[in-house]
């Protein structure tokens, strides 16, 4: 590891420098070092690539998953040995990326991972799901009698894979912990990503992040009968439209972190044609590991991929089938056939169909949720493809059904939501005209109600826990397993008196319509039947 050289950077006031000689704090802190961006790109391949890799040792037959481990190993070095356009690493001290690091890190403790901070209904599953990946031994089979259902956990659950490791060596609190830390370390990678590509700072990146959001606030006073509204100010706007729901980024982190931090990476990823090398053979192995973190989000991603392997046939189709590489294609295969098998076990995942709202409603609904964003954006986009394909899933996504209840429009939603937050950045932090740039800060702050509200729940709600409560007011773990979850109500009179949303001490004792989600019979499966351990 190369040795950084400390000196007393000229920027620093007579102060300062009268304080360097005896701070080596201050110093480290205005010291300038290279950002070199292929390592950032190595650690967010390593990032996605180890959940999937510890899978295939948990989940696989030992036979399959040692091979497949070094397939893998030999992707990750190929990846590594990409060049990403680093030659001249661009200079930044590390004072420059504290405020990022900082921000990121409050909004992951806030958002309740970890147990730290006020969690959302949504966290009952989430610590069951960690919890049992903790106690029981991989895969997690809850029953396996000689004839009859074979019950196992079939989830995307490859994100806790780290830190269910780290709770099975050093116990429960430690896995949390990790988790905290991984996740904070995810969206951290999110935020340099994002301030590579958007050419600004890590805070403003982060920033953009945390705030971007549909205008749920005028639908609640416009549309919304009942419940939400907007005093007090800690409900979950989101939800004016009923089955219609498209997931702001921070709500994204503060129900379902474990699909939103490793999708939001493949996404930046697929975007960033200079990160991949303009190599369509990485964005499919990256596709792959989407799929696998998340496989509702790689579905809504999907359209962006093959906008990239038509654009790169239209250059030349047989330069484009020389730049795709055989092993990258066949460790992308290989992630895919994997995720594809064990996924399809479970029983839920084949519910599809089509809804049938009202097309005044998916009108207003899309409009409100980024649509008037979307056509503000076509005075800079309009001849990008992305943009396209943005305002089409936008619009057709609310008339697909894929599993139980409204999931897929929240989920399959995050890509194009995603690209569209992408490109309103490049609007705000490059060279746009004024009036354009403040039309989209008006639209934009409209729909920061939506994150701060929810932040201002977990803010309240932890306050609240921590200096208004006494001992007797707060309420522990529940003494007796649970077998049934009611579903969520008003998030902000959810479980009071605690702050985790912690009913659920096993999956395995579960029988309600939601574990279906979760635990499957793959007796019948081919995953059980040709890839899992007998």
């Amino acid at each position: 590891m190369k040795a950084i050289k400390v000196v007393a950077p000229p920027k620093c006031g007579g102060v300062a420098r009268a304080f360097f000689a005896r701070s080596k704090l201050l110093a480290m802190a205005c010291t300038e070092f290279p950002m070199q961006v292929r390592w950032l790109y190595r650690i967010t391949y390593l990032y996605l690539l180890l959940p999937f890799i510890l899978f295939c040792l948990g989940w696989l037959r030992l036979s399959i998953a040692l091979p497949i481990a070094v397939l893998m190993f030999w992707a990750l070095w190929r990846l590594w040995s990409q060049d990403s356009g680093d030659s001249a690493p661009e200079q930044k001290s590390l004072s420059f990326l504290l405020p990022a690091i900082f921000i990121a890190g409050l909004w992951v403790l806030l958002s309740g991972v970890g147990g730290y901070a006020f969690q959302n209904w949504d966290h009952n599953w989430r610590n069951a799901v960690l919890r049992d990946l903790v106690h029981y031994d991989w895969p997690v089979v809850y029953s396996a009698p000689e004839r009859g259902p074979i019950k196992m956990l079939v989830y995307y659950a490859g994100y806790w894979l780290p830190a269910a490791l780290a709770g099975k060596l050093f116990g429960w609190k430690f896995a949390n912990f990790i988790l905290f830390a991984w996740t904070w370390l995810g969206v951290f990678l999110v935020t340099l990503h994002l301030s590579l590509k958007l050419k600004t700072s890590a805070t403003k990146a982060i920033l953009l992040l945390i705030l971007f959001s549909g205008m749920d606030a005028l639908g609640v006073l416009l549309l919304a009968e009942d419940y939400p509204a907007l005093w007090p100010p800690i409900q979950h706007l989101e939800i004016w439209g009923d089955s219609l729901q498209y997931s702001s980024f921070t709500t994204q982190l503060f129900w379902v972190f474990n699909q939103a931090v490793p999708a939001w990476l493949c996404m930046a990823l697929i975007w960033d044609d200079v990160a991949a090398g303009s190599r369509e053979d990485i964005k499919l192995f990256i596709w792959s590991l989407c799929l696998f973190s998340a496989p509702l989000v790689s579905i809504g991603l999907l359209p962006y991929l093959l906008i990239g392997w038509v654009q790169q046939m239209r250059v030349g189709f047989n330069s484009f089938l020389k730049g795709l590489r055989p092993g990258l294609l066949l460790a992308g295969a290989v992630i895919f056939v994997i995720s594809y098998l064990f996924f399809s076990s479970n029983a839920a995942a084949q519910e599809r169909g089509f809804q049938s709202p009202a097309l005044k409603d998916v009108v207003a609904f899309f409009l409100l949720e980024g649509g008037i964003l979307w056509l503000l954006l076509a005075l800079h986009f309009r001849r990008d493809p992305r943009w396209m394909a943005t305002g089409i899933l936008l619009f057709a996504i609310p008339f697909a059904q894929l599993g139980s209840g409204r999931d897929f429009v929240m989920r399959a939603s995050i890509a194009p939501l995603f690209y569209l937050m992408m490109m309103t950045g490049e609007i705000l932090f490059q060279s746009a005209p004024r009036v354009l740039r403040i039309a989209f800060y008006v639209l934009l702050l409209l729909g920061a109600l939506t994150p701060l509200y929810e932040i201002n729940r977990s803010v309240y709600r932890t306050y609240e826990y921590y200096f208004l409560l006494d001992e007797s007011q707060r309420i522990p773990l529940p003494s007796e397993p649970s077998t049934h979850l009611e579903q969520g109500g008003a998030p902000e009179a959810e479980h009071p008196g605690a702050l985790a949303a912690d009913d659920i001490q096993t999956l395995a004792l579960m029988d309600d319509k939601l574990t279906k989600n979760f635990i499957a019979n793959v007796r019948q499966s081919l995953y059980y039947r040709y890839l899992a351990p007998q």
